[in-house]
């Protein structure tokens, strides 16, 4: 009877483990529109997300988890694309919370850290056009700074591949020169991730 017993928790533990497995559904990222790809297959294998004590996160929802992205929604501007293999976390903000390209006023994207905070962003913050932000936190403030590279003006991302998008941080992290703005963000967003509140 204790053999019996012991090997139906066995078998129950197993089957546990494997519904945790995170398999490779195979959906590859051509472009950061390929996102629709993975959400719409609804495959979810893991719904966990750390909020990180922040209150702004909590109403993010897991909508696609695989062996190699996860993808949450903050349910309004943000999608948040984890590319597990790649270990780099992007915020993608659109202008309308319906995520179509439009030509005149492409997507933001913000690199962030394991925390979700940015780090860098090709954004307008503020401006007209398009640039490469870099965002540092010190002493309860945050500090940005903005490339004066020509390379890092007027970036679409959306009209990148997601190849050339991770490229393209490569770039920012080792190559790209920045230079402190006199303006920034309010000292709200040293905790807050800017991403939270749409900033494009």
């Amino acid at each position: 009877m204790k053999k019996i017993i012991i090997l139906s928790l066995l078998i129950s533990f197993y089957c546990n483990s494997q519904n945790k497995q995170c398999i490779d559904k195979d959906i590859r990222i051509e472009y950061l529109s390929d996102i629709d790809k993975l959400i719409k297959s609804k495959y979810i294998c893991d719904n966990s997300f750390e909020t990180f004590g922040k209150d702004r996160l909590d109403k993010c929802k897991v909508l696609f988890c695989d062996k190699n992205y996860k993808v949450i929604s903050d349910q309004y501007k943000t999608r948040i694309l984890i590319d597990k293999k790649l270990k780099l976390n992007f915020a993608i903000v659109c202008i309308l919370p319906d995520f179509k390209i439009r030509k005149e006023t492409p997507n933001s994207l913000y690199l962030l850290d394991d925390k979700l905070m940015p780090v860098y962003s090709v954004s307008m913050s503020g401006e007209k056009n398009y640039h490469v932000y870099k965002y540092e936190y010190i002493n309860g403030n945050i500090i940005t700074k903005k490339a004066i590279d020509k390379e890092s003006h007027n970036i679409n991302i959306d009209k990148l591949t997601y190849k050339e998008i991770v490229l393209l941080v490569s770039k920012i992290k080792q190559k790209f020169t920045f230079k402190k703005e006199k303006d920034s963000f309010d000292n709200y967003f040293y905790d807050v991730p800017l991403w939270t509140e749409g900033y494009r």
